[in-house]
């Protein structure tokens, strides 16, 4: 067989093939010839100088034909290469090679060398210049690449690097299995890897700005419509849930429904995918989430109640022989929508009060020097309340980890129940395992505690701060109480002003008041109206210290300046006259001289003293960071009538040091539109229990889908088909929804 292209590039040196030039090639002396002897020199010269030129371009051909015969892949012989040629190549469909040009070399005396070649066209004629370019119109068609031809029907196309015939090679495996399975494998650690990446390049979601807050009155207004909007769709889907819960537990029902499975299957179809119609957002979102692979609560809903309806689908055609899980998927679609309506009515709750608070305060959560954490409450802003009202629950993040794992369990459970032996039945016990995990209870384990917990605080002038704020409440055993929390403003007035004689009655009351306020004492109010009253002024204290007991000092104006309780007074060796020592009173002195005494009047308030009350008999315990020295363990017992033994009241440094408050930036638990110690403990307690509650519920609803997929998975093993029933399952499904029930109104009490 001979190579065209090669062909074209063969010097005349003879009739020679490829295969014989190669060979000879091969062969070839590693020296040139010597001329014979009797030739003369020119001659000998010139047929040295020929020799020399036909070895050098006989190396080159050489290096060319090996390179051209070592890239023919495969390698085959010329007898192999014309069947596969002639097998799978249409001769007419590709051109044809034109006649070789041979050039002709030409050898002068001088040792000079000529190759003569034909210029491309008929013999005798010369190559077009750009002159004589032919038009385009004489100018032959443009051939095209011929497509290629397909194979038969049923046959499987040639693979480059087998040969015809040859059997294919079958996949082994690893290829078949192991290699996807690692290739899978790498791929989520891949982008795990470029998850962490793309973390690490953004600051923590608190550290950068998430965009401007919708205010407290626009989210009231929000979440208000949505539970208008939830309102009619959740009765539409109560009553299908009724007419379905009716045809599962085998009721008496008239006609044909009463008599026909597949009447019974058919009627349950419709009413169920209404219900998915009027919860269409909640399908939607399960949806989404099993296409985001992060499948949670409304994935488990929307799968059983989809698997249900193809179930009752295939008994309506007459392919099932038992009733399918219709009214089960039906309720915990419905469900999950009073759920949502549940969480955006406490929503709206939370927001109404913040929205009509003239001045709110905030119940925030911080630590003390020691690590403990407490509660306080704080006049600021309600920045970010909106966004910690709607903080994820404690359900919504359990369910997040577990609704893979109870997905997969109901799928695997499924088939080892039923296949082989069972194999019809697969698709009925795959429905009621979904079901079953798709609990009612875990859309209602938060919100409905949280819905009763804001209509019970509302009254009282208090709202949780969603789920975040109602785990850092639950997470706190402390509550700090500060002088206006036992009185607020209004319940502190004055009995008696004495000025002694000699002293000037406006130094006296500004140096009193610019101690106090600089104590932060519950009193100093109270003087701050007196000074505005009579237009005096504040002085700036130096030298401030707070002694033991809650006495006062400083030197203001090179003057020794004391205030205290009367009992502080005679501590510091200044004697009181015997008219003057009464109780409730702040005395001053000044340069170790008594110049006033004011008598406080202390005004008890009912709400507080249930407050106390609540406090002493709950879990949560108070701290009285109280800057106020007249109010004493004493004090608050005979007030309140009252115990006072488990109240920590610790020393006045240790007031002043460790519970001043939460810094700006610690977490808004509720919001306090109203003042007093009522909200707060109010709100306090609430919060605990609705965390217990919450968290309790969740457990309790994730138990109850295990318990149940085990237990149906065991009816089906054994083939007990007949007690798997859809009202069975129904009714399990409520008495596992009692004890969420429970929790919900006792933690409402």
């Amino acid at each position: 067989m001979s190579d065209h292209y090669l062909d074209n590039l063969l010097p005349d040196f003879g009739e020679y093939s490829l295969d014989s030039l190669l060979e000879s090639y091969q062969k070839r002396p590693a020296q040139a010839s010597p001329p014979p002897a009797d030739a003369g020199q020119p001659a000998r010269a010139a047929e040295a100088i020929a020799q020399r030129s036909r070895q050098i371009v006989m190396e080159a051909l050489g290096e060319t034909i090996s390179q051209r015969r070592a890239a023919r892949k495969p390698d085959f012989d010329s007898a192999g290469l014309n069947d596969l040629l002639e097998d799978d190549i249409d001769p007419a469909g590709v051109d044809q090679p034109a006649e070789p040009k041979t050039p002709r070399v030409h050898i002068s005396p001088e040792g000079v060398i000529t190759v003569d070649v034909d210029l491309p066209g008929e013999a005798g004629e010369a190559a077009p210049t750009e002159d004589e370019t032919p038009a385009a119109e004489d100018m032959p068609p443009e051939k095209t690449q011929p497509e290629p031809e397909m194979p038969p029907k049923g046959k499987r196309p040639h693979r480059p690097g087998r040969m015809p015939g040859e059997p294919e090679e079958r996949p082994s495996f690893k290829d078949r299995f192991l290699t996807p399975i690692a290739r899978y494998f790498a791929t989520r650690a891949a982008r795990k890897d470029l998850q962490r990446a793309e973390a690490a390049k953004w600051p923590d979601p608190e550290e950068y700005d998430q965009g401007e807050e919708v205010s407290p009155k626009k989210a009231n207004k929000f979440y208000a419509e949505q539970v208008r909007a939830f309102g009619f769709r959740l009765k539409v889907c109560v009553f299908l849930c009724i007419v379905l819960a009716w045809i599962s537990l085998g009721l008496p029902m008239a006609g044909l429904l009463g008599k026909s499975l597949r009447a019974q299957a058919g009627v349950s179809l419709v009413l169920l995918l209404t219900v998915m119609v009027a919860a269409l957002d909640i399908v939607a979102a399960g949806v989404r989430q099993l296409f985001a692979l992060q499948p949670g609560m409304e994935s488990l809903s929307s799968l059983a109640a989809l698997m249900s309806a193809v179930d009752a689908g295939m008994v309506f055609f007459g392919y099932g022989e038992a009733l399918p899980f219709c009214a089960v998927g039906a309720f915990s679609l419905t469900a999950a929508l009073w759920g949502e309506k549940l969480t955006c009515l406490a929503r709206a709750r939370t927001m109404r009060m913040a929205a009509i608070s003239k001045n709110p305060s905030v119940l925030a959560s911080g630590e003390n020097s020691r690590g403990a954490t407490y509660l306080s409450r704080v006049q600021r802003p309600l920045d970010g309340v909106v966004r910690r009202t709607e903080s994820a629950d404690f359900g919504q993040t359990v369910y997040a980890t577990a609704a893979p794992v109870l997905l997969l369990a109901a799928l695997a459970l499924a088939a080892l129940a039923c296949l082989p032996a069972q194999g019809a039945w697969f698709l009925h016990a795959l429905s009621a395992l979904l079901c079953a995990a798709a609990s009612f209870t875990a859309f209602l384990s938060f919100p409905l505690p949280y819905s009763m917990a804001a209509r019970k605080l509302q009254p009282s002038g208090a709202a949780i701060a969603g789920y975040a704020g109602c785990a850092d409440i639950g997470k706190s055993r402390r509550v700090v109480l500060f002088d206006e929390d036992l009185f607020p403003p209004g319940n502190i007035k004055f009995s008696s002003i004495n000025i002694l004689e000699g002293a000037l009655v406006d130094k006296v009351i500004s140096y009193t008041a610019s101690l106090l306020v600089a104590s932060g004492s519950g009193v100093a109010g109270v003087f701050m109206e007196l000074i505005e009253r009579r237009k005096y002024s504040l002085v700036q204290p130096e030298e401030f210290r707070i002694h033991e007991g809650g006495g006062l000092s400083a030197r203001i104006n090179d003057e020794q300046v004391l205030v205290g309780s009367a009992g502080f007074m005679n501590l510091m060796g200044i004697r009181l006259p015997q008219n003057m020592v009464v109780k409730n009173a702040v005395c001053t002195a000044l340069s170790g001289e008594l110049v006033g005494v004011f008598t406080m009047d202390y005004i008890p308030v009912s709400s507080v003293q249930e407050a106390l009350v609540t406090l002493l008999t709950g879990r949560t315990k108070p701290i009285f960071a109280i800057r106020d020295f007249n109010i004493t363990p004493l004090m608050i017992r005979q007030l309140f009538r009252m115990s006072t033994d488990n109240f920590n009241f610790p020393p006045f440094r240790e007031r002043y040091r460790i519970f001043s408050g939460p810094d700006e930036n610690g977490g808004i638990c509720a919001v306090l539109s109203r003042p007093g110690m009522g909200p707060l403990v109010d709100a306090a307690e609430a919060g605990r229990k609705l965390y217990t509650a919450g968290r309790v519920g969740t457990v309790i609803s994730l138990l109850g889908s295990v318990l149940g997929m085990v237990i149906l998975f065991l009816l089906f093993r054994a083939g007990s088909f007949a007690t798997a029933t859809a009202g069975n399952v129904l009714a399990y499904m409520f008495l596992w929804a009692l004890p969420v029930a429970i929790l919900a109104y006792g933690q409402s009490r």
